[in-house]
């Protein structure tokens, strides 16, 4: 399992192999927090407007319920490779609260454990291609950028990514 960062925890340096495994999300353990976002922003001083991670609130299959999808730029997300020369997970994964972000061996792991699956669908663009999803099964990644407006009259969403 990859290792985090604490205070006077000795890490070791991770191997090529680790960190070929990118990114896996356990959607089960995503609670929205936006955590991993501004993580990513604040390690690598992105300016406003832009967005690497970006959670989406997504509607579930029984199209009564939605659910937190964090979401990966493929043309903005750098996978934080400061991070990763120093031993560290990237910054949005260190900052997930509840271990729904993995990356590297962690990631294989999840992979290995569990079907994941790619988020696709055709407005589905600009994500990157080497996140793996658990329990994304059934989502309608059409409605990815379109996000959902907290209020019925408002007509833009507070979530809107374009």
């Amino acid at each position: 399992m990859a290792q985090r960062p604490y205070p006077g925890e000795d890490l070791k340096q991770r191997t090529a192999l680790e960190e070929d495994g990118g990114f896996a999300v356990d959607l089960r353990r995503c609670i929205g927090c936006h955590a991993c976002s501004v993580a990513c922003k604040t390690a690598h001083q992105i300016p406003l407007g832009s967005f690497p991670l970006r959670v989406r609130w997504l509607p579930r299959p029984d199209g009564r319920t939605y659910a937190f999808v964090p979401v990966f730029s493929e043309t903005l997300c750098t996978g934080d490779p400061e991070s990763l020369a120093m031993g560290f997970d990237p910054a949005c994964v260190r900052a997930c609260p509840t271990d729904a972000l993995r990356y590297g061996a962690a990631s294989d792991a999840l992979r290995a454990s569990e079907a994941t699956s790619v988020l696709a669908g055709p407005d589905a663009d600009d994500l990157k291609q080497d996140v793996q999803y658990l329990g994304l099964e059934g989502f309608e990644a059409d409605h990815l950028h379109r996000g959902a407006a907290l209020d019925p009259r408002d007509p833009d969403p507070i979530y809107e990514q374009r």
